[in-house]
């Protein structure tokens, strides 16, 4: 009879591994009874994987309920310093951050989703609800839309047909007619804006901005409570600062490739 390994070209045991950090993150902390019912396994199986993550710090047991451990913080970490394009951001968000006196933000594209890279000045307190390495559909904010804006219109199809479009508010765009709309908007103005549409009340304005060595492609944003920020100075002020932030990093790169 054929193993799953070899019929699917996964290993079961892998997938469990991964779903099970998957559904920890997603809860903070867990039990096993909770992990086994949701992910409809047995206990003692659940319990083995967790013990082989705990030794090598994957996981932490807090009184029988698990949470992430600081080793997945170790890789993170490595994975974003050693990335040439991140190491490249990283001067030009501190700057923009101290300029505008705003939350700034490096958002990476990773296949259908965005991924939070960067993070300074959380002047309002945003972490919680967008904490650094939180990874969302791309869709869902400003600096996403940017980030389509920039991609050949079929690519952005396949991104519409792969992922559906799901909402988190009531004010994400949900049908592709309308996000067409905002993305050729996006490609007309240089920048993106949103309010709520993945996080209740929040307001952002965001820039594209393209790796010329390695093709990746980012978005530097400046999010705020919607209430704190006024249209004119979304339009004007902050998207200006973004563009120009992004202008003149794209620039700096090419040159050191000279």
């Amino acid at each position: 009879m054929e193993s799953e390994s070899e019929s699917t070209g996964y290993v079961k045991s892998d997938q469990t591994v991964f779903a099970i950090i998957e559904e920890i993150h997603r809860s903070e902390e867990v039990g096993v009874t909770e992990l086994a019912t949701t992910l409809d396994m047995s206990k003692s199986a659940i319990h083995k994987h967790l013990k082989t993550l705990e030794k090598h710090g994957y996981v932490v047991n807090n009184d029988g309920r698990y949470g992430l451990g600081l080793k997945l913080l170790t890789l993170g970490g490595h994975i974003r310093d050693r990335d040439k394009f991140c190491r490249s951001v990283r001067s030009a968000i501190d700057e923009l951050a101290e300029e505008s006196d705003q939350m700034v933000s490096f958002i990476l594209r990773d296949g259908t989703h965005g991924v939070f890279v960067f993070i300074e000045n959380d002047r309002y307190g945003l972490r919680k609800p967008v904490p650094l390495g939180n990874r969302y559909v791309i869709h869902q904010n400003a600096a996403g839309k940017a980030i389509l804006a920039t991609l050949p219109d079929e690519t952005i199809d396949g991104i519409i047909a792969e992922t559906g479009l799901p909402s988190e508010t009531n004010n994400t765009i949900t049908e592709p007619d309308e996000l067409w709309e905002d993305i050729e908007t996006v490609r007309e103005q240089g920048y993106a804006t949103s309010v709520g549409e993945r996080i209740d009340a929040i307001q952002s304005v965001a820039a594209a901005i393209e790796s010329p060595e390695t093709d990746q492609i980012g978005a530097i944003s400046i999010t705020g409570p919607a209430d704190h920020f006024t249209q004119d100075r979304v339009h004007t002020t902050y998207a200006e600062m973004v563009m120009e932030a992004t202008n003149e990093l794209e620039l700096r790169m090419r040159y050191a490739l000279d």
